[in-house]
């Protein structure tokens, strides 16, 4: 039997109340039979007492010892008393076992025979309690084990009812629901005369449960099949996918990558690491850009994009990513980062020609004069002095009409390359359109300048020999300058002030030994009409 059974709990239980109960009603009923004994004891001294008190009276009076003695042993013969005493004006006799203090007596009175109301001794009596008491517990013994008895036979009664009834059933039940599987069809049946009782109720409500679980358990199992094959999708696009993809704690561990972000590390040759600093930035050129720009999209609620360029061992090798930065705050209140990273080097690449474009020119690779004029804006802008010089090419024409235009472009490159190898890396070279070209110089006097001019000069009047053709031509040189602010702080004016001097010259540099640079004048008309 399971020591820790309901039925076992029942009938220890069960037994102890009846033997307390047996215990509690045995001292009710000695206390009761004892004091029904005393009252009967004391009754039954009376009555005794009255058979005697003839033969006391007289003894008394007749002071009569002998007969005296004959009342007192036949008042100890009694076992209900203990002992006995007579006592008179003419004598006093006690019985053996009469006690000075006794525990309980009972005093009669001794009267004349003649004359009833005259008073002649007293005869005490003495209770024996010890008889008293054992024939109360006798009796008190006989109840108490009768209702022992009749207290286990109703505790075995009880258990019996109780196990066939409560206990038997709710072992079957338990067995059954124990074998049962939750989110199966299987159901509890009702115990043997319990289709309306308390436990029959219970299984009613049992097997309401088991449907709402199996009802459950299909829809968990339903959500689980789908949420496993939306994870095998996932899965599928997060390791598949082209970009680098991470999932990352603000402070910069990494929690999960795909095989994009593993091939960018080989590629960029840096060991594979559980951590990169924040926002991945000791991968960059520029982490303190990249870690400012998360945050400063952070602190407007959006999505953090930029594009930033990956640190490359080789020099000559350059990898630029779109890096998409969002903040994901899950149920816990747990901050994670997902880093999504797009190579965009082919688009920079892209704009890099297409801004190259825009400010060189195709044919000779030097800027062009939307850059140029740019670059001088901004000389302005931050009010440097610099000098603007504008050339013309002198013979330029004959060499396209001799030649062909691509003779001319052949000239046209090595005039460029000569203006770029002796134009300083502060200053500003390039192709103002046709055979013009423009140089900048910037804190520059007349004195520096006109060297300049003059190293350029010699460069490019001397005989060039065109591949193509096997041939000799030359070319001169026509230089207009004006300087800034000294000339005018206006760039319309200065452009115009030089374009003025180089055709005043022009005529004088085509021939043999004349000069082929002129310094602008600036004029008080043109300085009112550009202000």
């Amino acid at each position: 039997m399971n020591k820790s059974g309901l039925l076992l709990r029942l009938a220890i239980s069960i037994s102890f109340a009846a033997v307390f109960v047996g215990f509690i009603s045995s001292q009710v009923f000695f206390k009761l039979a004892y004091q029904k004994n005393l009252d009967k004891t004391q009754a039954s001294i009376e009555q005794l007492y009255e058979v005697v008190a003839p033969t006391a009276n007289i003894a008394a009076y007749l002071g009569d010892q002998e007969l005296a003695k004959e009342v007192i042993n036949g008042l100890s013969n009694n076992q209900a008393i203990l002992a006995a005493s007579f006592e008179s004006e003419l004598f006093s006799i006690q019985s053996k076992a009469f006690k000075v203090e006794p525990e309980k007596q009972t005093e009669f009175m001794v009267y004349s025979p003649f004359v009833p109301s005259e008073s002649l001794g007293t005869i005490k009596v003495q209770h024996n309690l010890d008889y008293i008491e054992e024939d109360s517990q006798n009796a008190a013994s006989f109840l108490s084990n009768s209702l022992l008895i009749q207290a286990f036979v109703v505790t075995a009664i009880a258990i019996f009812i109780a196990f066939y009834f409560i206990t038997k059933p709710i072992l079957i039940i338990a067995n059954r629901l124990h074998s049962l599987n939750p989110g199966t069809a299987r159901r509890l049946k009702k115990p043997v005369f319990h289709d309306k009782s308390e436990l029959g109720n219970l299984v009613e409500d049992i097997n309401l449960l088991l449907e709402k679980a199996e009802e459950q358990i299909s829809q968990e199992r339903l959500l689980r099949s789908e949420i496993e094959l939306l994870e095998k999708r996932f899965r599928l696009l997060f390791e598949n996918s082209v970009a680098p993809i991470i999932l990352m704690e603000p402070r910069g561990n990494i929690l999960l990558t795909n095989k994009a972000f593993k091939s960018l590390i080989e590629r960029i040759e840096q060991p594979i690491k559980k951590n990169y600093g924040p926002i991945l930035s000791e991968l960059f050129e520029t982490p303190e850009l990249v870690t400012r720009s998360v945050n400063s999209a952070f602190l407007n609620d959006e999505i953090a994009i930029g594009e930033h360029r990956l640190k490359f061992k080789e020099q000559n090798k350059t990898i630029w990513l779109q890096v998409v930065v969002s903040s994901i705050i899950t149920d816990d209140l747990k901050s994670y980062y997902q880093i999504t990273l797009n190579d965009v080097s082919k688009k920079r690449d892209e704009l890099d020609k297409l801004s190259r474009r825009a400010d060189y020119d195709a044919l000779t690779n030097m800027t062009n004069r939307h850059a140029g004029e740019k670059r001088i804006d901004q000389l302005i802008k931050d009010k440097t002095p610099f000098v603007f010089a504008l050339m013309d090419l002198n013979g330029f024409k004959q060499v396209n009409d001799i030649y062909g235009h691509d003779a001319g472009d052949e000239v046209l490159i090595f005039v460029a390359n000569q203006l770029k190898q002796l134009t300083p890396s502060n200053g500003i070279a390039c192709r103002w359109g046709g055979d013009e070209f423009v140089v900048v110089l910037e804190n520059t006097n007349k004195a520096d300048f006109e060297l300049f001019c003059e190293q350029l000069t010699t460069r490019i009047v001397k005989p060039y020999t065109l591949i193509s053709h096997q041939a000799n031509v030359q070319v001169g040189l026509c230089i207009g300058a004006a300087f800034y602010p000294y000339d005018t702080s206006h760039k319309p004016e200065l452009i115009h002030l030089a374009d003025k001097a180089m055709y005043a010259i022009k005529p004088e540099s085509k021939t043999r030994g004349g000069r082929t640079l002129a310094f602008a004048t600036p004029t008080k008309t043109l300085e009112r009409k550009y202000e």
